[in-house]
């Protein structure tokens, strides 16, 4: 397991959400430990999202590396990078429609949680 100080990039993720909670992770555990999985509502957050709206901060996931933050959809292509490795990026970003299907997933999973509530969350 690598150090603390060999982690890339943090993620910010809604931890009250089973779905987010577990591709979260399981980007961490992927990439290695690479990138940190936080939780929005954590500590460093405020830090590196405290400029953002309240509605911002919560309503998407937040990737922080050292190109910049990137918030939502933009997080695919660097995220798949950290995880799997620089050359997948590379080819979602020379691949446009590799990337529309990256976006496309982040932006129907996020419909999905806005309209519907986490998937977490219990039938009443």
């Amino acid at each position: 397991m690598p150090y603390l100080d060999d982690r890339a990039a943090r993620l910010y993720y809604d931890d009250g959400c089973g779905p987010c909670r577990f591709f979260a992770r399981a980007a961490a555990g992927v990439s290695h430990h690479r990138v940190e999985a936080i939780p929005l509502n954590a500590g460093p957050a405020d830090g590196e999202l405290g400029h953002l709206s309240e509605e911002t901060r919560f309503g998407y996931a937040h990737l922080v590396s050292n190109s910049g933050l990137r918030t939502g959809e933009s997080i695919a292509a660097p995220l798949l990078g950290l995880t799997l490795g620089s050359s997948w990026e590379r080819v979602a970003r020379r691949a446009p429609f590799v990337d529309r299907v990256l976006r496309g997933l982040y932006r129907r999973a996020w419909e999905s949680r806005r309209a519907r509530g986490c998937g977490a969350d219990t039938p009443g």
